[in-house]
């Protein structure tokens, strides 16, 4: 019994390494450079700027439901005595941060549509 609870503390100490690994800014699912911003003069630099941020506003997306999935696992989880509470919580941030940057992607994606509107083609 004390080899399973040992054996599950460490999947779960990797596991919130993997998660602390994947902040919301390393989401990017299409990366936007600075050169891209810089060189973008017309409607389609603009829609494939947009696009590319509505891809990582997808991947946003998806990084939320998972931890959002991990934090109602550690919740339920039994034989995790110690660390649940705080895995649950650090999930639920993350939870949180992510759909923030899901938010400010689709901002950006917008922001970038309406340039399009008014650049040459």
């Amino acid at each position: 019994m004390r080899f399973n609870s040992s054996f599950v503390a460490s999947v779960a100490t990797f596991g919130l390494f993997l998660c602390a690994s994947t902040l919301p800014s390393a989401v990017q699912a299409a990366e936007v450079t600075s050169a891209q911003v810089a060189a973008a003069r017309t409607a389609a630099d603009h829609e494939a700027i947009a696009s590319a941020y509505e891809a990582e506003a997808t991947a946003a997306d998806k990084m939320a439901s998972d931890h959002e999935t991990m934090a109602k696992a550690y919740n339920g989880a039994t034989g995790m005595k110690g660390g649940r509470q705080a895995m649950v919580s650090h999930c639920n941030r993350l939870v949180d941060q992510y759909r923030a940057a899901a938010t400010e992607y689709r901002g950006l994606a917008a922001a970038h549509r309406e340039l399009a509107k008014t650049a040459g083609k």
